[in-house]
């Protein structure tokens, strides 16, 4: 994946390029005159790159704080610094610590994030044993199994998959099956969009008598307007269709494991640590296995697996049939002549979750790690370590677009050290991460990918059930046409240029028998022409076109209509997903400011090729019209406007459905936190009876 660090390789200092590898970036402590000191707290995504600045070289203060790390020593800070070259975060950080212990786990910036998990105070019995809260939270993984239903509910079973083009929607997949539910006949939709795929089984009585696809995909998107569909007949087309749903599926994650040591309030002495301790240790071992790179067979998270460049060893382990590796901070390579440990940061700060180890009561920013993909932190601190009461406090923070995820964290947010603790800790890792995919950004690059997914399997079921049936079939309505075979467009060229060749011959005829009524002939042999290709066909009008060009110029229409023609039906398709992943990127360059680098695909060229066979139908309506470059204009600004409007739609839709999803999700939080304090009401009631002076109290 390209990075900011390649595109402003020419704009940056030389210095500066070294930071912004792998789409980790950071603005540095740089003198007052080279920069302003407009910074935002919780800036993310849009942060402004680091301007050009001149400075005087000298000794880098942060090699005092690598130097410090190899001397073990516990605290590791750098050479204060003036209030202008502080970051704010680290400006929040300094003055948290200014103030008396206990701090705060998570310095939380003003906007930009949530927190959750504030609340640690427990309490002890008479021994001096922590009381700790009942485990009320399920094991659950949130992820959307609509991937998984199409294989099982539908493959192997009689069903029937249509396909249709809505004009502002794009590509709509429909799969359709009937079962019987309690002696009850349903129908089972699957319906894919570029906007995600949706699930239903609904009585067929809700139907009607007369049930169509149109009626059944309105059912579950009431924006479709769709009339007529096409069935999708190739023995391998319920494998295609499965590898489609089943692209969501994610079963491989990489995480981030940094180690934090008290007072440390920037990412380069995060990552300079290099000296743990046995309480970080014992966390490791709680999370997974140590593993040799050398002999890892299994998923590997982008480490090098064979010379070793990434480090020797790794944490690895399988959760819940899905492989997980941990980038540790210390067991990545570290560097002596980089205080900013680049081959750390770029493991890291590609990942989209990080856990941070603090081995003692000290607050930690999650602007403090500048990275365009890291959403979420969960902070853990030890609690008397290597003890038989070793605790782990919990925090958890994520950006504003991130919502909120399970399992819901106890209160107060304390866990023994266990197996309980670790299943609870890697389900919240792995839900962390599928929340993540729901923010802006990660939102953004999957409607692109899924949109241009669908496209391609859509165009390819088609192209496969042309092939199957062996002749021309029944093109969706709404989309380019294509002809069915490669016998079938040859015989059309064919017939194509015969006909404008007799029709040429005849022009050329009459001019010689009448030269004063050439262009009264001409306009009256157009017209049956142009009547002809009313109906909506490719073939008609490839033949209206070829036959206006043959009377234009009648010693070229015999050589240039049938090339013409196999142009305008190579790739039909291809222009409709052209003006979709243009819409599209235009959506998301406005918001990732340059954060991603996309490579031409080839789409947007072939769009503009397309344009002519694409504009007939409006081109019919206006047969007065003789001159082809004022006409052609005309079009070009209304299909220009159509996208501007199509735009708009799409984001409004975007929007609507952003705030359907949020609030849906903060009453699924909500029921879920009203169930934790019903069940904590019911503990503390039993707790009263366990310590009521009664004599019948139950033996402890």
């Amino acid at each position: 994946m390209r990075t900011l660090a390649e595109t402003d390789r020419n704009t940056l200092p030389r210095g500066w390029v070294r930071q912004a590898v792998m789409g980790v970036l950071r603005w540095k402590d740089m003198p007052a005159a080279g920069r302003s000191d407009t910074l935002h707290k919780g800036a993310t995504l849009q942060a402004p790159l680091v301007q050009r600045q001149h400075s005087v070289p000298g000794p880098d203060p942060r090699d005092d704080c690598r130097l410090s790390t190899n001397n073990n020593v516990k605290i590791c800070t750098t050479p204060p610094s003036s209030p202008q070259q502080a970051t704010q975060s680290r400006r929040l950080l300094q003055e948290t610590l200014s103030r008396p212990p206990p701090y705060p786990m998570i310095a939380v910036p003003e906007k930009g994030y949530w927190v959750d998990g504030t609340d640690h105070e427990v309490s002890f019995d008479h021994r001096g044993v922590p009381i700790l809260p009942h485990q009320t939270w399920r094991a659950k993984i949130e992820t959307d199994d609509t991937g998984k239903c199409y294989r099982r509910f539908y493959v192997g079973r009689e069903h029937t998959s249509l396909i249709g083009n809505d004009e502002t929607l794009g590509p709509v997949l429909l799969s359709i099956k009937t079962e019987n539910v309690a002696n009850q006949e349903h129908t089972r939709i699957l319906l894919r969009m570029r906007t995600g795929t949706m699930h239903e089984i609904v009585p067929s009585s809700c139907l009607g008598d007369s049930p169509s696809p149109a009626r059944m995909a309105k059912l579950l998107n009431e924006q479709l307007n769709i009339d007529n569909f096409v069935p999708v007949l190739h023995p391998k087309a319920s494998q295609l269709i499965a590898n489609y749903d089943e692209h969501v599926l994610v079963t491989n994650f990489k995480f981030g494991v940094m180690y934090q040591k008290f007072g440390q309030t920037t990412e380069e002495e995060l990552f300079c640590n290099n000296i743990t301790s046995p309480a970080f240790d014992d966390f490791l071992a709680l999370l997974g296995q140590r593993i040799q790179l050398k002999d890892h067979k299994g998923y590997r998270g982008g480490l090098d697996i064979q010379n070793g460049h990434t480090g020797d060893q790794a944490v690895y382990e399988v959760f819940k049939d899905r492989e997980i590796m941990f980038h540790v901070s210390t067991l990545l390579p570290y560097t002596e002549s980089d205080p900013q440990q680049l081959q750390r940061k770029r493991h890291i700060g590609n990942d989209i979750v990080a856990i941070v180890f603090q081995e003692e009561n000290t607050p930690f920013s999650p602007d403090m790690i500048a990275s365009h993909f890291l959403h979420a932190f969960i902070v853990v601190q030890v609690v008397e370590p290597n003890t038989p009461n070793t605790r782990y406090n919990v925090s958890v923070t994520a950006r504003d677009d991130v919502p909120f995820f399970g399992p819901t964290l106890p209160t107060p947010a304390v866990f023994r050290h266990g197996p309980e603790f670790k299943e609870f800790l890697l389900t919240k890792l792995i839900n962390a991460e599928n929340a993540c995919y729901k923010a802006d950004k990660f939102a953004k690059l999957e409607l692109r990918t899924r949109t241009s997914l669908l496209q391609t399997l859509t165009e390819d079921l088609k192209e496969k059930t042309n092939e199957f049936l062996g002749g021309s079939a029944t093109v969706v309505p709404g989309t380019p046409k294509s002809d069915s075979g490669p016998g079938s467009r040859f015989i059309d060229t064919v017939k194509k240029a015969w006909s404008a060749r007799v029709k040429s011959s005849q022009s050329v005829d009459n001019n010689l028998a009448n030269a004063n009524g050439h262009e009264r002939l001409s306009k009256k042999s157009s017209q049956p022409t142009i009547s002809e290709s009313t109906p909506s066909s490719g073939r008609s009008l490839s033949k209206s076109s070829i036959v206006s060009n043959g009377k234009k110029s009648p010693n070229s229409s015999t050589a240039s209509s049938p090339d013409l023609t196999a142009h305008a039906h190579a790739h039909p398709a291809m222009s409709e997903a052209s003006d979709d992943s243009s819409l599209t990127s235009e959506d998301l360059e406005e918001h990732l400011a340059g954060g991603y680098i996309d490579s031409d695909t080839g789409l947007e060229s072939m769009s503009s090729a397309e344009t002519a066979a694409k504009a007939c139908s409006v081109c019919q309506e206006r047969p007065t019209s003789t001159t082809g470059p004022s006409s052609s204009e005309v079009l070009a600004q209304e299909v220009a406007k159509l996208k501007c409007d199509k735009l708009d739609l799409l984001r409004q839709n975007v929007s609507c459905q952003r705030d359907i999803k949020r609030l849906r999700e903060k009453e699924l939080s909500l029921q879920g936190d009203l169930e934790a304090a019903k069940k904590e009401i019911i503990r503390l009631r039993e707790l009263l009876k366990d310590y009521s002076p009664n004599g019948d109290r139950s033996p402890v």
